[in-house]
């Protein structure tokens, strides 16, 4: 547009320009704007949780993407120390063990967790000791760092009640029949059980034996019969084959007859019990025993 003088010097016509390109982004721009900040203010927590959300799942990629580098590093770092440690004159040279008879020791040492160049600062001695307790023949365990290079341990074994034998194996048992640990031979003064599926029933029959103290003596073993039933063995040869269902009443009427007739003082091999009227007796073989011909007595 061009600008038209009047005829009059004290007046001016003045024709606006069409609006620039320049001013129409101006008024874009600040609309966007405008938008973007009502949109911030009607949505700032929403935004403010998805920014937390990308930022969170950015450093965990990166956390797991380093984590075996970093686990190495401090298992790396962690060597070095307990190695200085240990150069220091700080390393465990002296290990003191007590208390155990059933345990065996390779195991006890395995649970302790000795190394070489292990360093007695670094010791745990705490999940040594969760792990002497997690023995089964544990009951407690305590441990003591002695410096400059000594470790005590102190045990206390659990108690065995019986012995258990299956399969030509000796176990120590507990009071609930639990396995404490394999033995060599029987131990003495512990009653001896024998066969498959004894060890539940043990508990049960101590306490029974234990009513009749009189059948103890002499007594050999308990033989677990299919998981049912008991047979008592004693020193003489004699065996005494207790019912399925009664046994404390079959007990009962042995201790009777004892007293009445010296039972055991008599030659008698099998005293079967498990019938219900009536009492089958064996009595000990004493039938000569013939040589072969050609062979003198």
């Amino acid at each position: 547009m061009q600008q038209v003088k009047a005829d009059k010097p004290s007046q001016a016509i003045v024709v606006a320009k069409p609006l620039g390109a320049d001013l129409v982004v101006r008024r874009a721009t600040h609309l966007i704007a405008a938008q973007s900040r009502n949109l911030w203010v009607l949505h700032k927590q929403l935004a403010i949780r998805l920014i937390a959300l990308f930022l969170v799942a950015g450093i965990g990629a990166a956390g797991i993407a380093n984590r075996t580098h970093i686990a190495n590093y401090f298992e790396d770092f962690s060597g070095r120390v307990s190695s200085l440690f240990a150069q220091a004159g700080l390393s465990v040279a002296e290990l003191s063990l007590s208390g155990y008879a059933l345990t065996n020791e390779e195991l006890l040492f395995g649970a302790v967790g000795l190394e070489p160049n292990l360093s007695l600062v670094n010791f745990d001695a705490e999940a040594a000791r969760v792990r002497l307790e997690a023995l089964p023949s544990i009951e407690s365990a305590t441990i003591r760092k002695v410096y400059p290079n000594s470790l005590i341990v102190e045990l206390v074994e659990k108690q065995p009640v019986a012995i258990w034998t299956v399969d030509g194996v000796n176990f120590a048992i507990d009071g609930a029949g639990n396995r404490i640990a394999p033995v060599e031979t029987p131990i003495e003064g512990l009653p001896l059980f024998v066969g498959d599926g004894a060890a539940d029933d043990v508990p049960a029959m101590i306490e029974l034996l234990r009513q009749f103290p009189t059948l103890n003596e002499g007594l050999l073993a308990s033989s677990r019969i299919g998981d049912r039933r008991w047979d008592l063995i004693y020193d003489t040869g004699l065996r005494i084959m207790l019912p399925e269902v009664g046994a404390d009443a079959a007990l009962a009427q042995i201790v009777a007859m004892e007293n009445q007739h010296q039972l055991f003082e008599r030659d008698i091999a099998i005293l079967d019990m498990r019938l219900k009227d009536y009492i089958a007796i064996r009595p000990v073989d004493r039938t000569p025993v013939e040589a072969p011909e050609g062979e003198q007595q």
